[in-house]
């Protein structure tokens, strides 16, 4: 029952866009504190192209009693091609914390917040928190599938003359699977369906993956691809949104 009840959310929420927080979860539980630092080289594509690199560092904190705490930080800085030939500046960056309890063996709750800003999306600055429910699907040696819903509170602001400010309060779902390929090589894989809860034509279909080889056990070489489809893009921004990139992530 309580399966079916998830998916059926699944056609109704929104979730934090152009970052997917999927990616960041780690299930392997040991106690105590981990350290990651990544770095990533990438490129980007809607009615523009940029050419970028991303500095990265997360703490997590895991408990025995199933608790699980994390914070992330992130900046990037890009340069945009322009039709005239100029290349210029664009950065963006978030920080994110997210806390996560499990209530029974299959089922969990979740609190988050986050703040962000992104040039290549003409945003100045997003703030939101919220929380929710995770349901573990399916969980094994070769295939791990969770569904998640829940709600958050998300302030927008644009560099824009019109529609440059957003308050919203919206419903989140998500359906990830992470797939194992071999001893050192894992598919990671996310989809999301965003919805404005007052506006419904403005609804938005993401889809994120990485694709994540270890090295060793301190090294790991990693490929993204995030695409975006927004129905009602801000600005003069295209309906897609594509970026590709690759890098490494160092575990201390």
């Amino acid at each position: 029952m309580i399966k079916i009840l998830f998916l059926g959310f699944i056609y109704i929420g929104v979730l934090i866009a152009q970052i997917n927080t999927e990616s960041m979860r780690k299930e392997t539980v040991v106690e105590g504190f981990e350290n990651t630092l990544g770095f990533e080289f990438g490129f980007e594509k809607s009615d523009r192209e940029v050419m970028d690199i991303t500095g990265e560092y997360r703490v997590d904190h895991f408990l025995t009693g199933g608790l699980h705490s994390f914070l992330i930080i992130n900046y990037d800085n890009g340069y945009e091609k322009e039709p005239s030939g100029k290349n210029t500046i664009k950065n963006k960056g978030f920080g994110h914390f997210r806390m996560t309890k499990n209530i029974s063996s299959n089922l969990y709750i979740e609190f988050f917040s986050q703040f962000g800003f992104n040039d290549f999306l003409l945003m100045k600055n997003r703030k939101l928190y919220g929380s929710g429910l995770r349901y573990k699907v399916i969980v094994n040696d070769r295939l791990n599938a969770f569904i998640g819903i829940g709600g958050m509170k998300e302030n927008e602001k644009y560099s824009l003359k019109t529609e440059n400010f957003k308050s919203l309060f919206r419903s989140t779902n998500y359906f990830t699977w992470n797939i194992n390929l071999s001893k050192n090589a894992t598919l990671n894989n996310t989809v999301y369906y965003q919805l404005d809860t007052s506006m419904p034509k403005d609804h938005r279909v993401l889809y994120d993956g990485d694709l994540d080889i270890e090295l060793n056990e301190k090294f790991t070489f990693t490929f993204t691809l995030n695409y975006r489809y927004d129905n009602d893009p801000h600005g003069t921004l295209g309906k897609t949104y594509i970026q590709v990139s690759n890098g490494f992530k160092f575990n201390f």
